[in-house]
């Protein structure tokens, strides 16, 4: 009686042990299909999906006793496949990113190249004015003066001169008006930026004090800082001379028009900009660390032009000792 209960038990335990295995078979199984019908990884890891399914497979065929560490290695190899699959899924996405930022950067270089073209041919525009507007003034005058050899009354030839040359001083005054319109408008320029950085404040932060230069210092896209500003930097130099002893920290800011890398390089120069130009009124270069923070920091909105304009700046913080 005893050998018949043991061997009803080992019986029920050998079904509950291959009903087990039938779960974790058909779980596997379950598994596999489900990752390769996948739309996400159907085009990666093909070697690998068919290791995994000969591995699945191969278990129906394993006896009891090789059968637990076959779910294992079939098990391994369907990780194995998933995680190929992500790797080569991941990889597609960053050639991907990549090919995005090519084509962005030809598009900004192309922008670039149609700008500089506009440029040009908006130069060579008003060089040619300049030299039609001489022609006609020349041959004006040429023919004023033939018209007036040909009186005969030396008079009258004088007085032909004359007024040839009044229409001349007068057409001078003209050029000289506008001279003075135009240089009167580069003063009034030079004149408010004078004003600008005259009037910029520190401001105290958690960092240190802070003075802030706006875009007005550059010219637009550059990092070239404007003569005008160079010859008024007084005010700057008075801020830094009350901290002698402090070492200053040049931060450059962008908003965010163009790329991020664009835009992390401009600030960057701008940055070295004002750190050269601090060196060459005598400031200590181990003082002072310049660095460019491209669009990360702004300050306004950068869906408005007021937001924008107060984004692009260059902050001269003397730091906290």
């Amino acid at each position: 009686m005893k050998t018949i209960l043991l061997m009803l038990s080992v019986a029920i335990s050998f079904n509950v042990f291959a009903a087990k295995k039938n779960l974790e078979l058909e779980a596997l199984r379950v598994e596999f299909d489900t990752f390769i019908t996948d739309e996400k990884y159907k085009p990666y890891a093909k070697a690998q999906k068919a290791k995994a399914k000969a591995a699945i497979e191969e278990l129906y065929k394993k006896s009891r006793r090789l059968k637990e560490h076959a779910v294992y290695m079939a098990r391994h190899e369907l990780n194995s496949a998933k995680m190929m699959a992500e790797i080569e899924y991941l990889k597609q996405q960053i050639i991907s990113e990549d090919e995005k930022l090519d084509a962005l950067n030809i598009e900004i270089l192309t922008t670039d190249a149609a700008v500089a073209r506009w440029e040009a041919d908006k130069a060579q525009l008003l060089l040619s004015l300049q030299a039609e507007e001489t022609e006609r003034e020349r041959l004006e005058k040429q023919k004023a003066l033939e018209l007036a050899s040909k009186k005969t009354d030396e008079a009258e030839k004088k007085k032909a001169e004359l007024e040839a040359a009044k229409a001349y001083a007068k057409k001078q005054e003209k050029v000289a008006a506008l001279a003075k319109q135009e240089a009167d408008l580069a003063f009034e320029e030079i004149d408010a930026l004078r004003r600008q950085l005259e009037s910029l404040a520190a401001r105290e932060t958690a960092d240190g004090m802070v003075m802030t230069l706006g875009d007005f210092v550059f010219d637009s896209g550059s990092a070239n800082i404007k003569q005008a500003a160079i010859d008024n930097f007084h005010k700057i130099l008075e801020f830094i001379d009350g901290y002698p002893d402090r070492s200053i920290r040049i931060e450059g800011h962008t908003d965010s028009s163009g790329s991020e890398a664009f835009n992390l390089g401009l600030s960057q120069n701008r940055a070295d900009a004002v750190k050269n130009l601090l060196v060459e009124y005598g400031i200590d270069a181990l003082r002072i660390e310049a660095i460019g923070m491209g669009e990360s920091m702004p300050v306004g909105d950068n869906n408005t032009e007021t937001g924008k304009a107060k984004n692009r700046r260059v902050d001269i913080i003397i730091l906290n000792n």
